[in-house]
């Protein structure tokens, strides 16, 4: 693979994890108006509980769409840093560009609070390279690292 279309991979790969992290925003703003329903039913003096249910209702159908957006960004920055990194343990590289979009998105999913799904493609793509990389020797340590990083945050075995 050219070094051209390693960029466009890397370039992909990140604009998904900052269109995850735009809905990871988005699904927090959404988190917070739930609770702020909440605390004005809790408080207020009129009775708007029917109200209160539909936007209630709305906002957390809203979450669940967002979540899965989300997911889907992830899944695919998955994606396009796999493929980099097969290209990398294909041409023995020392040094890994892999290693650093992994790295980001291990950090990313680590950060959200509720939890990531890996796709069933990327969970034994991700299987697949460990042990790939495991039995590679002392070679692409920061590649396996990034690699180990990722299994234990998406829980994989």
């Amino acid at each position: 693979m050219d070094s051209t279309v390693i960029k466009i991979l890397y370039t992909n790969a990140f604009n998904d994890i900052e269109s995850a992290r735009n809905c990871q925003n988005s699904i927090s703003q959404k988190e917070m108006e739930l609770q702020m329903i909440n605390i004005n039913s809790k408080y207020s003096s009129f009775d708007n509980s029917y109200l209160n249910n539909m936007k209630k209702q709305s906002l957390k159908m809203e979450i669940v769409n967002l979540v899965n957006k989300r997911n889907n960004y992830i899944n695919s920055s998955i994606g396009y840093a796999f493929t980099i990194a097969e290209n990398e343990i294909q041409e023995n590289n020392g040094l890994s560009v892999a290693a650093i979009v992994i790295g980001t998105i291990s950090s990313f999913i680590s950060s959200i609070k509720d939890s990531f799904n890996i796709s069933i493609v990327n969970r034994s793509n991700l299987s697949l390279m460990s042990s790939k990389l495991l039995l590679s020797g002392l070679n692409m340590f920061q590649l396996k690292n990034a690699i180990e990083t990722l299994k234990s945050v998406c829980k994989v075995i």
